[in-house]
């Protein structure tokens, strides 16, 4: 095996990542995800599972819940905590709320039956003039209602922070007084909302830089949480450009489950902090959370999904299969990177090779030699006729069928 440095045959043209990346930590918004219009609800069960598997990836807060709903919504809540709290977990469980006390008492009693737990209490304020024109809002009310519930928790020993919703289309002498407000109350977080995904990765930088200077200017120590929805396409670069920006935290849902286009992907923005240094993550957990969300939520991951989609780290084109089989030659970091800019190996899978309408004698000779059968031309012509025929993509177990008709295998 080669002993060349991959590194010798690799050029980028991105910047250097901000070094404030290696210490971005995520929020999984279990709570937000379930507000997906064609997803199965999880049972509470299936919950605990998934919060299992979503500490595995070393998510640092997770969103459980809005307990104020209705009773059984509260007692579902208080099971997952408590479920937090026999395991032993280091995360940090929020539960949402809005700006009114009656719903906050709620939060309060769960911090008060797990004391062992820090629980957060998440606030939400409509911010946009859009949405407050809709909904009937009267800022200036919302806005007195800061100081009012921030004395309640603060008395009340519970932590909590607040989400200015649709405040990436709200103006900022709008945004300015309602952090002035959040931070004079005693904020733990502070959360910018891409709530129906406006921003570009240039506003996005812009909106967290605005909020990272009233942060300064207060000399206070919060935390900056970026929460932000697909409806563009771009809420991966929006994320990572809030955090390169200065966001503490990514808040978002793993394969992006959520309203209309969805939340931001967890695993695509922990695969960029990795790549950036950040090594918080446990990388070979993301598949099996994944794929439970999937069979818990009903519903499947698109073959072509980043990281975790079955085609992510497939190849059946006949030049860049060649090529994938020629790297292996020279060593696993060759192969996986010659066709691909991720390494499979870290999230515990591989750089595939399947047989397609498109594919070359690489594919056919790498493919019979996986299912047992001679690499001869003749195999590999006749294999590559037959894929012409089918129209569609075969992998070993299907070519091995294939063949076993034929008698051959």
């Amino acid at each position: 095996m080669s002993q060349e440095n991959i590194n010798d045959y690799l050029y980028s043209w991105n910047a250097q990542p901000a070094a404030h990346l290696k210490n971005v930590r995520i929020d999984d918004d279990i709570r937000d995800g379930m507000q997906a219009a064609f997803i199965r609800r999880p049972s509470l069960t299936e919950r605990k599972e998934l919060l299992d598997l979503s500490i595995k990836t070393g998510t640092y807060s997770i969103v459980l819940g809005y307990p104020a709903v209705s009773p059984q919504e509260y007692e579902e809540c208080l099971v997952l905590l408590k479920h937090v709290e026999q395991r032993g977990y280091d995360v940090l469980p929020t539960f949402l709320s809005r700006l009114a006390i009656q719903d906050l008492e709620s939060i309060v009693a769960l911090n008060e039956a797990c004391p062992h737990n820090r629980v957060r209490a998440e606030m939400f304020i409509g911010t946009s003039p859009l949405r407050r024109k809709v909904e009937g809002w009267d800022f200036e009310a919302n806005l007195a209602r800061i100081p009012q519930v921030g004395k309640f928790l603060n008395d009340n020993k519970t932590d909590f922070g607040i989400s200015l919703e649709d405040g990436t289309r709200a103006p900022p002498q709008d945004l300015d007084r309602a952090i002035k407000l959040a931070l004079d109350a005693g904020v733990k977080d502070l959360a910018i909302c891409d709530t129906v995904g406006d921003c570009t990765p240039d506003g996005a930088a812009r909106i967290t830089e605005f909020y990272m200077e009233r942060i300064a200017q207060s000399g206070r120590d919060v935390e900056l949480v970026w929460h932000g929805h697909n409806d563009k396409g771009l809420s991966v670069a929006n994320a990572l450009a809030s955090a390169s920006a200065g966001a503490d935290t990514i808040s978002g849902t793993f394969l992006g489950i959520g309203e209309r286009a969805g939340n931001t992907p967890l695993e695509q923005v922990i695969m960029l902090l990795h790549q950036a240094g950040n090594e918080k993550y446990n990388r070979r957990a993301i598949q099996p959370y994944c794929e439970k969300w999937s069979e818990y939520a009903d519903i499947s991951i698109m073959p072509s999904m980043p990281l975790v989609g079955k085609q992510a780290f497939a190849t059946g084109a006949g030049t860049h299969s060649a090529a994938v089989l020629k790297a292996r030659k020279l060593g696993i970091e060759f192969e996986d990177a010659v066709f691909s800019s991720i390494a499979a190996r870290e999230l515990g899978r591989v750089q595939d090779v399947v047989v397609t309408p498109t594919s070359g004698k690489y594919n056919a000779h790498y493919i019979l030699e996986q299912i047992g059968l001679p690499p001869s031309d003749q195999l590999a012509s006749e294999l590559l006729e037959y894929a012409k025929s089918q129209n569609t993509w075969m992998n070993g177990d299907d070519i091995r069928r294939y063949f076993a008709g034929r008698g051959l295998a």
